[in-house]
């Protein structure tokens, strides 16, 4: 039953991973598609998961400092996710990442409300402080590298500056960002048919593109006793992954 489920804007993880040293690109994308995003999609629902994106920036001539991946993981709140790991089938899926990111520099956090001034470096926020199901919606994803010529202070302003003139648009459901050192990923959400194809450009004054894309709505054929090979994951991509959603957790 995946009628529209709206919960809080800060129970989501947001999660940006950097490729283990040990894979190359290729077995990243195989490993991602045929293990990693199946699970993640398969085994979590039952356990609170709402909505799940997972996307991966253009990987030819990416510069390192920019995520190898991106994801978000929606739960019915944050203490659906703390009492997640209390079942085998989530602390299994939670044993994979070690397999393929570099744990070191990757990260996920819950994210807290666009402040006023000052946005802090890895740090999630979320721009619409009201619930929302971003399954069922829209869902347009950015992740762009800092120019050179621009500070990193300069390059945080100019970011919060957007987001603040980026909350009047028409239509806008939600939206997320998160500011590294040297990239910026961000996510916004629309009534389903309505999203904006155009809200990120500001971002390409300061930033070079490296993802800038509306999610696939990405329908689950298969289950985990089936013969499939899993979900294409071949950057650049972004899929909203349609979960099966049977407990209201």
């Amino acid at each position: 039953m995946n009628e529209i489920r709206k919960v809080p804007p800060d129970a989501v993880h947001v999660w940006r991973g950097f490729r283990s040293k040990d894979k190359t690109q290729q077995q990243f994308e195989e490993f991602l598609g045929s293990v990693f995003v199946p699970g993640c999609s398969l085994l979590q629902p039952n356990a609170g998961l709402h909505a799940y994106i997972p996307s991966l920036p253009q990987n030819e001539g990416k510069p390192p400092t920019v995520p190898d991946q991106s994801a978000l993981m929606f739960w019915t709140s944050q203490q659906t996710y703390h009492d997640a790991f209390k079942c085998v089938a989530v602390r299994c899926y939670t044993n994979l990442h070690g397999d393929l990111y570099d744990t070191s520099r990757s990260s996920a956090g819950f994210p807290v409300l666009l402040p006023e001034a000052d946005l802090l470096v890895e740090t999630p926020y979320f721009l619409v402080d009201a619930p929302a199901d971003w399954m069922s919606g829209d869902v347009v994803h950015y992740i762009g590298a800092r120019n050179q010529n621009v500070s990193p202070e300069i390059f945080r302003a100019h970011i919060l500056k957007w987001a603040k003139n980026l909350l009047p648009m028409s239509g806008l459901e939600g939206g997320l960002l998160c500011v590294g050192e040297n990239y910026l990923v961000a996510w916004t959400l629309w009534p389903k048919g309505k999203s904006s194809s155009t809200c990120f450009a500001p971002l390409k004054d300061f930033t070079t593109t490296w993802l800038d894309q509306a999610s696939e709505h990405f329908e689950l054929g298969h289950g985990l006793w089936e013969d499939w090979t899993g979900i294409p994951m071949t950057a650049p991509n972004s899929l909203n992954i349609q979960l099966h959603r049977t407990l209201d957790i």
